[in-house]
């Protein structure tokens, strides 16, 4: 029914369509000669995102010989041959997950992120001529669109640092390799990105319009549907910050001091006194579900052959409470953040992974004693920009290091943190360097 999924065709058909996507890249960096980032990064970044992606695929194919890209993408194709044969129509698009598997047995749709998936990639397989990697080069390019738009904020926020910028959001491995295939993983970085930019515009930059607020209730459904547990990391932090940005128009510091802290205990008695009602209206955004979510996700990878290939750990049981949650968060957080460990590297492959996690730590420490461990810490609780970053990073962490015991998995389920972690930490060096100009300046490109 698939015939192969990589062969011959794909040599063809891959350089017509990136020279396609470049010629369109093009025509917009002449359009806009005096944006520094788009004449520098776009073309650039954008041939890094497609390399990686192009990479990934043919690793799943000719390394592994599996994956969810490679299912989901069978599954799009599976569903195209029932719309074609007559045994289905488009309004397979509407049904949801249960459908697919009860009615179908389209193993993919196993849950409801996978079967949002595979419904994108059955729409784009019909402007790809059902390849593999043309559908692969446009999930890379729906990444890419949000993770530009993430860049474009962060460089808003930290001027003149555009270099380091990239180097932490275009051009980091695991972000451009694992966010770029047909996965899960890839759309949801694409809608945060999005997210992100279209919630500058809103409140940061008071640009309010329609367009933005459109694209921000978009994104959140999206990743609500796709990886519930990003909104639920995220939302209560995002939260945090619109009341800092809020409060900290107030003139008078006495009442500022007074009201901020007021609004936050309102905000959280306010969620423990209506919980079981607020739960209802979320549905699946409520914290109960979030938590019987990540208990789920245990164990799925504790298979024997994983374990003897060492790319499986173990944290303990989890109990899904928040206090439960609270008591294994240190854990959680060390795992997505700063593991595989370099001597927890059982293969070549993980040794990537390993240099990222031992990059994040070094990075983490350098900047804490650049900058004073006082400081450090003081600028996260004092800066909402800063603390919606580390602490959206640290929620998700320990989400997700939480659920995930296979560090291939977690190296691909992480990614939605990276961003925000190392941006987050660049800004207190970015402050630093504000107050303390005796530091070497990075030259606006």
């Amino acid at each position: 029914m698939y015939k192969e999924i990589i062969d011959w065709i794909d040599v063809i058909l891959v350089p017509l369509y990136l020279t396609l996507l470049l010629g369109i890249l093009f025509i917009i960096r002449k359009k806009n000669p005096d944006n520094p980032l788009i004449q520098k990064y776009l073309i650039k970044g954008f041939l890094f995102k497609v390399f990686c992606a192009i990479f990934y695929g043919l690793l799943l194919k000719f390394y592994y010989g599996y994956g969810d890209s490679l299912t989901y993408f069978k599954d799009a194709i599976f569903m195209q041959h029932l719309i074609r044969d007559g045994n289905e129509t488009f309004k397979i698009l509407l049904m949801d997950n249960h459908y697919g598997r009860e009615v179908h047995d389209i193993i993919g749709s196993g849950n409801e992120g996978g079967w949002t998936v595979e419904k994108i990639a059955l729409l784009l397989s019909y402007i790809s001529f059902y390849r593999y990697l043309i559908v692969t080069l446009f999930f890379c390019i729906l990444s890419y669109s949000g993770i530009w738009k993430m860049f474009v904020t962060f460089n808003d926020i930290m001027p003149g640092w555009d270099k380091r910028l990239s180097w932490l959001i275009l051009f980091f491995p695991s972000m451009a390799v694992y966010g770029s295939g047909i996965l899960k993983d890839t759309v949801c970085m694409a809608a945060l990105g999005w997210m992100i930019y279209s919630s500058h515009q809103l409140f940061m930059k008071r640009n309010i319009n329609a367009r933005y607020i459109i694209i921000l209730l978009l994104c959140i459904t999206i990743i609500g549907f796709v990886k519930i547990y990003i909104i639920a990391a995220f939302i209560p932090t995002y939260i945090f910050y619109i009341i800092s940005l809020l409060v900290g128009k107030i003139r008078n510091s006495f009442i500022r001091r007074l009201v901020f802290p007021s609004l936050i205990i309102i905000a959280v008695s306010t969620y423990f006194i209506f919980e079981d009602k607020i739960d209802d209206v979320l549905g699946g955004y409520s914290m109960e579900k979030v938590l019987d979510t990540v208990k789920e996700q245990q164990g799925i990878y504790l298979t024997a052959e994983d374990a003897d290939k060492g790319s499986v750990f173990d944290l303990g049981e989890f109990e899904p409470t928040i206090g439960g949650f609270i008591k294994k968060m240190p854990a959680g957080i060390v795992a997505a953040i700063y593991r595989p460990f370099l001597w927890e590297s059982k293969k070549v492959i993980m040794l990537f992974s390993a240099g990222e996690s031992f990059f994040l730590l070094i990075f983490t420490l350098y900047v804490m004693f650049k900058v004073g461990i006082g400081r450090f810490f003081k600028e996260i609780y004092k800066d909402p920009f800063i603390f919606l970053c580390i602490v959206y990073a640290l929620l998700f962490g320990a989400l997700v290091g939480l659920s995930t015991f296979n560090f291939g998995t977690l190296a691909r389920y992480r990614l939605p943190l990276l961003p925000f972690y190392t941006c987050g930490i660049l800004y207190i060096l970015y402050k630093y360097q504000k107050t303390n100009p005796q530091m070497p300046k990075q030259s606006v490109a």
